[in-house]
């Protein structure tokens, strides 16, 4: 910096010039309070999200019922989901046979594999991975490989 520079007060550090040192910027604090919202609203769901994952690792079952039409009539009614929990274990105890007004069905989604790895990292903790690297590199490979 030129001494001219100094005299006129161009250049160089500005009294009262920049942040103060250790205060966030606005910017840093907003995504700091998004950031503990969101925290504390997967601790408040937890147990529903862990529930959630379980259920995807194990793959999920369906019970579906399906009301036949009466004669006359052209269509089968659409299946309908069984959600009561009472029913759901009439089924699987051999109770609902079903009739000749009506037929039940269980069908199953598959295991969701990622979700089961999360669920062993979390509990057993993520593996080790290993990674190759060897310190040669041939530079006349890389030249050639960049004017391709």
């Amino acid at each position: 910096m030129s001494e001219e520079s100094k005299k006129n007060g161009w250049g160089g550090k500005r009294k009262g010039s920049g942040s103060y040192l250790g205060r966030k910027n606005k910017s840093t604090i907003e995504k700091e309070i998004l950031a503990e919202e969101i925290k504390q609203r997967v601790l408040k769901a937890k147990n529903v999200l862990i529930n959630s994952q379980i259920s995807l690792a194990q793959g999920c079952q369906y019970l579906y019922k399906i009301k036949k039409s009466k004669k006359g009539d052209k269509q089968n009614r659409r299946p309908e989901l069984v959600t009561s929990q009472t029913e759901i274990e009439d089924y699987l105890a051999g109770e609902c046979e079903g009739s000749e007004d009506e037929y039940y069905y269980m069908t199953t989604e598959r295991p969701d594999n990622k979700a089961l790895d999360s669920l062993i990292d979390r509990v057993a903790g993520k593996p080790a991975q290993a990674i190759e690297m060897n310190g040669n590199l041939n530079i006349c490979k890389v030249l050639d490989d960049l004017e391709k």
